[in-house]
């Protein structure tokens, strides 16, 4: 495991994104996968994703069960978020920050829009104090899916057309963008990394590409945020 040099940084926070360290022995275990973070980082809380909508705050490190967003006004806590091809959002306010994560369940189910809201209440916010920065995840053009199926819940705007007929692209970025746009969050405060975890195959793991392989399994990384101290 290794931290990628990040060109640009988040407003009231730090954050970091893991990625593949070059003859690294993956680290399957979740457990193992956390303790290599906080040798280097510090204390880290983390999530047993489910690909729900419960948000939780913490203050303390460890995991939290059967959560996809956590949020802390601790400065001394960094927030993890694991992924293979799921979009990772790390948010930062004056406050607090928080680590989501979105599948397209947890788009579908609003997860962001509903973490975002739920900030902007507890801290006394508008959705002009939220940054994001969204991590690697796969893209448009490797995120082939079933087109009567996704239609039927996302925007069309999002979809583009496939080499394989019924099939469409998803855009899951585009759409957590929009999600976190139409809550007033100003498109100059959200920072998207660009990053395919499906076509850096040097650099990240993908479920997706993993069976596609014919590979037992898969791992992932994190992506991780960490509150200023004011």
């Amino acid at each position: 495991m290794r931290l990628l040099e990040l060109d640009h940084q988040l407003q009231y926070a730090e954050h970091a994104f893991g990625t593949i360290s070059e003859g690294e022995k993956p680290l399957t275990d979740t457990d193992d996968l956390i303790r290599a973070y906080t040798e280097v980082l510090g204390p880290i809380a983390h999530m047993r994703q489910v690909h729900g909508s419960r948000i939780v705050y913490t203050s303390e490190p460890g995991c939290i069960e059967e959560a996809d967003a956590i949020y802390t006004d601790n400065p001394d806590l960094w927030l993890a978020v694991k992924t293979a091809d799921c979009v990772p959002v790390l948010i930062s306010t004056p406050h607090a920050v928080a680590a989501v994560h979105c599948g397209w369940r947890g788009l579908e189910a609003e997860i962001l829009p509903q973490t975002i809201k739920l900030l902007m209440d507890e801290y006394n916010i508008t959705a002009v104090d939220v940054f994001i920065h969204i991590g690697p995840c796969i893209s448009q053009s490797k995120y082939e899916v079933e087109a009567e199926k996704y239609q039927a819940i996302f925007d069309e705007k999002h979809f583009k057309p496939a080499g394989k007929k019924g099939y469409v692209l998803m855009d899951l970025v585009g759409i957590a963008i929009d999600q976190a746009r139409e809550l007033g969050v100003p498109k100059n405060h959200i920072i998207d990394s660009g990053l395919c975890t499906y076509q850096d195959k040097d650099l990240f793991h993908s479920y997706r590409r993993a069976k596609q392989e014919g590979q037992e399994g898969y791992n992932v990384q994190c992506s991780l945020v960490k509150r200023f101290e004011q």
